[in-house]
């Protein structure tokens, strides 16, 4: 069974941030779920089935930089393989719109990759990076403070990547990891 864990932080203030797309990309692909609070993993979950294989989703209810905490449970508690672990996060090195499937990769400074790395000792999880950074018409790339909102049109493009992540995990799930970074990269 693979676990999806989108990270995020807790609280209205935080809603529709870029640093919360994780969050936002999942309810987006899962838009009437009831999501159950796990209190022993510090986070809230919901079991679906992508293409016919079972999936638990997890959103971490501890800030960002704690993030570890939880997907720690679900290793050690519930028996899942880390390898087959998929994590949704923000990252400013990519334009928004874009998104990069990755495996045993450093943090980037990403403060939730951070947390993730440390409390597992290891980085052999999938990696799906969502870009949140401004593209200017010239191509000169703005990276936004990661706690300020998305405004309207881009929170549409979040909803169109939505689509991809979607496709991607679908990949990931049937084909294999190597197969998605070939096909979305």
């Amino acid at each position: 069974m693979n676990l999806i864990v989108g990270l995020g932080n807790p609280g209205n203030e935080y809603k529709k941030t870029r640093h919360n797309v994780g969050w936002i990309v999942m309810d987006i692909m899962f838009p009437d779920a009831d999501w159950t609070n796990n209190s022993y993993a510090h986070a809230t979950v919901l079991h679906v089935e992508i293409s016919d294989h079972p999936v638990q989703l997890v959103k971490p209810q501890t800030f960002m930089n704690d993030s570890g905490k939880s997907l720690r449970y679900f290793i050690d508690k519930e028996h899942y393989e880390l390898e087959n672990s998929i994590v949704i996060y923000d990252d400013l090195d990519l334009p928004l719109g874009k998104i990069k499937i990755s495996f045993d990769r450093g943090s980037g400074g990403h403060n939730g990759i951070k947390s993730l790395e440390k409390s597992l000792g290891s980085r052999d999880f999938i990696r799906i990076r969502i870009g949140i950074s401004r593209t200017l018409d010239d191509g000169t790339m703005i990276k936004p403070n990661v706690l300020g909102n998305f405004d309207s049109h881009e929170l549409e493009i979040v909803q169109e990547i939505s689509k991809r992540v979607g496709q991607a995990i679908k990949t990931i799930i049937i084909d294999g990891k190597e197969k998605a970074m070939t096909s979305f990269n």
